[in-house]
């Protein structure tokens, strides 16, 4: 009998290669192990092993192992091979999601260890050994004296004590140094005592709270400002006394700084954070945390779905409705998705929270698949809003406000309320446009526009990163007259600022907010009333309170209603609803103003006039006439490459590969962008009533495609379930 290990390498493109062991080397499942591959010696985690009576194929052998126990345990490798195999991607892409990098480099896999001290002898001995004229050494043995656990340097700088009292009580033999791991410590901030509920609340707390030991998932669809937050903590509150863990997935890093003090105050224990801007020490540590169980909270956006939680007894997804939740290049994940397999393969309950849920979540409690628990009352207000479409049409714009809009603006202030300018486009304009010619400012490596960003003097291409200094003149006819056409938040925000000069206006977006604490500041000055005007961009949509927040200005509606991409109008329903529920949230009336060149669309007056409900009603009869999701099931495959023509012809092999009776493949079309960083960019758009024909269709060309490599230099992916067709 031989055993074969089956060990995946990441980023090799293969799920695994087979391995022996070097005598006395048995590796566990979810080990790290050293390989030998190729002319390297490369880290590979063990998937499975196997005993065989006989191997034809000589195997090279393992030749180092680096963990005793498992760095990834049953359930998480379980999760990761779900992923790989429906959402069409390599084991070897998916797995190194799952560590930090510190251990994708093979790393030993501890918390950091650090200095702590305790006395060496009782009190009173300690102390006479210490000259009384030393008196903050006498402090420092009192003080260490008064705790029965090692107390870290850290904690001891903090209180004053310096590296010299602490090396001469050491020389003195009066206290002892030991190399313990640095958990964090409790945030020490008042406690806050949980709300009592409204009726909806009780009755989706006591629903969610019978399922606590079983696979469930179940929708909280409560309108903005109804208590959503305070549903998750009491429910959470109930895991956290059986001593399980819980994981709260968030859809944008602005929304966890409120999120975490909220959890802070309720629950004093460590919580720990996992996010993209961390640097890769920060996650390593709340990785390590929540493995060993030292912390039972994480939030964290959607790469914090594979932390390891041993204990783990509820989910939590906030805004699941969000397409930020969606992983758009690499393995392209929803962590939504994921989040409910997970909580599927552990048997534990899973919650879903938005104001605007997704029509696919929607369409699953029809299905009765989720349960729905609603809040129809808004916890904070009683005052409905009041919705009015300012029409563009034949209106003569300032940067993008029509007159009416600024005329309702000033009334706002001048009762020293605050309001929200809206608009879903960074820079100062989309366009730098010749008067004289018609010229415009074009990146030269997409099919697109260059953004005039005027703060920083530079012209920006949003989709490759091409940034160029502003030109001085037409390069088509020499005029020096070049304007901006159309308004970004950087000339909204220039604009209001000198047409309200007594008033404070702060702006919020990605190039804002870019140095770190900055958006924690802007919120500061917002929710302290120093800020009484806001632009900002969809950032502000969601989560935030602002108490004297009143009216809600809408600038570039009409974006949505045009878009191709079937998701869209629903996208665009969404965003209207998050943004107008940050008005009237306190005893402040609320008023949403949405500037439009449609005032008659359908849709548009369906969602102000009837609500977010009877709108996606409405969509999802649209989307059942036409066959597209949550009715039938999509997969996009996107390939670009230097040379269009080897790209069609990539495109074209594919799908007359992927013919089959339960499949309709579009295509092959240049995608909406068809040229992007000098790459030109087709797509073909698969559609199936079955989810399990699209996917057993998918991994047959997946195969096909490794076994013939007819790439020829062009890039592909597949992505299943798209959020956008971009």
């Amino acid at each position: 009998m031989k055993t074969v290990y089956q060990v995946c390498i990441p980023h090799t493109y293969r799920d695994f290669f087979d391995y022996e062991a070097e005598t006395g080397l048995s590796p566990c499942v979810g080990a790290r192990v050293w390989v030998p591959f190729r002319q390297q010696t490369r880290l590979g985690i063990v998937l499975a092993k196997h005993e065989l009576e006989e191997v034809n194929l000589s195997l090279k052998a393992i030749s180092a192992v680096i963990d005793e126990e498992p760095v990834l345990q049953d359930d998480l490798l379980a999760l990761c091979i779900w992923i790989a195999r429906y959402y069409q991607s390599p084991l070897s892409e998916v797995l190194p999601l799952a560590l930090p990098k510190k251990y994708r480099l093979g790393q030993v896999c501890q918390l950091p260890m650090g200095d702590f001290y305790q006395l060496a002898l009782p009190l009173d001995e300690a102390k006479q050994l210490i000259s009384g004229r030393a008196r903050k050494q006498l402090e420092l043995v009192e003080f260490l004296g008064a705790h029965t656990e090692p107390v870290s340097k850290q904690c001891l700088t903090q209180k004053g004590f310096t590296s010299s009292q602490l090396h001469n009580l050491l020389a003195l033999q009066a206290i002892s140094l030991s190399q313990q791991s640095i958990v964090p410590e409790s945030a020490t901030v008042p406690f806050a005592p949980p709300l009592s509920l409204n009726s909806e609340q009780e009755v989706a707390v006591a629903a969610i709270s019978e399922h606590l030991q079983q696979y469930q998932c179940f929708l909280l669809h409560g309108v903005t400002g109804s208590g959503k937050t305070e549903v998750y903590l009491q429910v959470i509150a109930k895991v956290l006394q059986q001593g399980k863990q819980v994981l709260v997935l968030v859809p944008e890093i602005g929304l966890t700084p409120q999120l975490l003090s909220r959890f802070t105050a309720r629950y004093n224990q460590p919580i720990a954070i996992i996010h993209s801007s961390l640097n890769e020490s920060e996650r390593q540590v709340a990785w390590q945390l929540a493995k060993e169980k030292k912390v039972n909270i994480v939030i964290g956006t959607r790469a914090a779905v594979f932390t390891p939680m041993p204990d783990l007894g509820l989910i939590v997804i906030d805004e699941e409705h969000d397409a930020s939740l969606k992983q758009m290049e690499g393995v392209r994940y929803s962590a939504r998705d994921t989040a409910l397999m997970r909580a599927h393969l552990a048997n534990i309950p899973i919650i879903l929270g938005s104001a605007t849920p997704s029509l696919e979540s929607l369409h699953n409690c029809k299905q009765n698949k989720y349960q729905l628990l609603r809040l129809h009352h808004k916890a904070l207000s009683t005052t409905p809003l009041h919705y009015q479409l300012i029409d563009l049409r034949a209106q003569t714009l300032q940067h993008g406000l029509a007159v009416p809009t600024l005329h309702r603006i000033k009334e706002h202030l001048q009762k020293q309320n605050q309001v929200l300018v809206f608009i879903n486009r960074r820079g100062f304009a989309p366009v730098l446009l010749c008067h004289q010619c018609g010229w415009m400012v074009d990146c030269r490596a997409c099919d697109s526009h260059l953004t005039l960003h005027k703060q920083i003097g530079h012209m920006i291409c949003h989709h490759c990163g091409l940034t160029q200094r502003i030109p001085e003149h037409c390069h088509h006819c020499q005029s020096k007259e070049l304007i901006p056409v159309g308004a970004g938040t950087q000339r909204v925000h220039e604009f209001l600022s000198s047409y309200f000069p007594n008033t404070q206006v702060v702006r919020i977006d990605r190039d804002a907010v870019r140095k770190k604490n900055a958006l924690d500041e802007h919120l500061e000055l917002i929710n302290r009333g120093e800020a009484q005007l806001i632009v900002g961009t969809q950032m502000l949509a969601k989560g935030h309170h602002f108490p004297r927040l009143s009216l809600v200005v809408v600038l570039d509606a009409d974006a949505g209603l045009y878009n191709h991409d079937f998701r869209a109008v629903e996208q665009l329903g969404q965003l209207l609803t998050q943004v107008s529920g940050r008005a009237g949230r306190a005893e402040h009336a609320g008023e949403v103003l949405i500037q439009t060149h449609l005032p008659d669309h359908p849709l548009l007056n369906l969602l102000i006039q009837q609500g977010y409900d009877a709108f996606a009603e409405a969509l999802l009869t649209t989307r059942s006439q036409a066959q597209l999701p949550p009715f039938h099931y999509l997969a996009v495959i996107r390939a670009q490459g230097k040379i269009s023509a080897y790209v069609l012809k990539f495109l074209q092999t594919i799908k007359i590969q992927m013919q089959h009776q339960h499949l309709t493949v579009l295509g092959p079309a240049p995608a909406p962008l068809p040229r992007k960083a000098n790459q030109y960019r087709m797509q073909l758009l698969i559609k199936s009533p079955s989810r399990k024909a699209l996917k057993t269709s998918l991994t047959q060309l997946r195969e096909w495609l490794t076994i013939n490599k007819i790439s020829n230099g062009v890039r592909w992916n597949v992505d299943v379930d798209p959020m956008d067709l971009s």
